[in-house]
């Protein structure tokens, strides 16, 4: 008779067709990596923050996003946000990380391997994607910055180049981008905000009607479901100011948008969308926000590693304020 030594195996979540993460996600035993690239490293996961993103479109349209992962049924791995703690094995090029360095990071972006994701007990991490976390910062926290805190701070400091005293209005400010955002710009331009009730209100309507004559400079969209607020932005944006897209729901906008001139009908204000791209000095100055208090780690909810499916639930209700949090093995209490 065969067994398995269960000491080289770690758990993950995983799923080889589109659909609710509740109805698709399974967890499974699989071997512990136990070799790498040169820039890579291996990392014991702490936690884990779930992304909406990932829920929506990663797992939703999982047969466009890999079609030939779909169709041959290959696993894939949801997740992105992680924080735990550095294992002795390490690529040759990775020489700035020690045994036993509590890190945060992101996992994979790009469209060809974001399908190998976090969710899962030991991850191989690009050295480029991690960074240490500050002393005073739990592991728990810490897994809340990446993809949510990275993305603020490359779409409000990189690609509008926020300024103190500027107005900035932040779409879908209580989700995990727009939790961040909002304390980002706080700490660049003030301590100024306001809340609007989108179910109440159409948008841009409210947004003409009560800031035509004081408009933003910077409007930065985590939502991306309506194009209008593009489109109408001349109303309440000033001629220099920039829309920023984090998202968006209808590709076709986005492409008119990008390349449609203004003699043609496009709308004549600058515009922004780019994919994430980690690197290490973004991770640098994101470590350093943190340190800094400029973010804070927003809390809705965390679960159990074995209860991942109820966090996807919770995600999916849309009445979370911050981020769903699992915990995978809550090294906070041995560090």
């Amino acid at each position: 008779m065969t067994t398995t030594d269960h000491s080289h195996m770690m758990k993950q979540w995983q799923f080889t067709k589109a659909g609710n993460p509740r109805d698709v996600l399974t967890m499974v035993e699989v071997p512990i990596p136990t070799t790498c690239a040169d820039d890579e490293v291996l990392i014991k996961i702490s936690h884990v923050s779930l992304n909406s993103a990932i829920a929506y479109r990663l797992i939703a349209y999982y047969g466009i996003v890999d079609p030939i992962g779909a169709f041959m049924g290959r696993p894939a791995v949801p997740e992105m946000d992680f924080s735990g703690i550095v294992c002795d094995l390490r690529g040759a090029n990775v020489t700035e990380f020690n045994t036993g360095d509590r890190v945060f990071g992101i996992g994979p972006t790009g469209i060809r391997d974001i399908t190998q994701g976090v969710l899962r007990e030991y991850v191989l991490a690009k050295r480029d994607h991690i960074v240490k976390v500050p002393q005073h910062i739990s592991l728990k926290d810490a897994s809340c910055f990446t993809a949510t805190g990275y993305t603020a701070y490359c779409f409000l400091v990189e690609k509008a180049n926020l300024k103190k005293g500027e107005k900035v209005f932040i779409n879908g400010g209580s989700g995990g981008v727009g939790v961040m955002a909002i304390q980002l710009a706080r700490a660049i331009v003030g301590p100024t905000g306001l809340v609007i009730d989108y179910t109440s209100h159409v948008l841009p309507d409210y947004l003409r009607e009560h800031y035509s004559s004081r408009p933003f400079d910077v409007i930065l969209d985590t939502v991306g479901s309506d194009h209008a607020l593009y489109s109408n932005s001349p109303d309440y944006l000033t001629p220099s100011g920039s829309t920023v897209w984090l998202a968006t729901k209808r590709i076709l906008h986005l492409l008119s948008a990008m390349i449609v001139p203004v003699y043609l009908g496009g709308v004549p204000r600058r515009h922004a969308f780019e994919p994430l791209k980690p690197n290490h000095s973004r991770m640098v100055a994101l470590a350093k926000l943190v340190e800094e208090g400029a973010m804070k780690a927003v809390i809705d909810s965390t679960y159990k590693f074995s209860d991942a499916l109820d966090a996807y639930d919770r995600l999916m209700s849309r009445k979370v304020t911050g981020k769903v949090v699992i915990e995978v093995n809550d090294l906070d209490r041995v560090t």
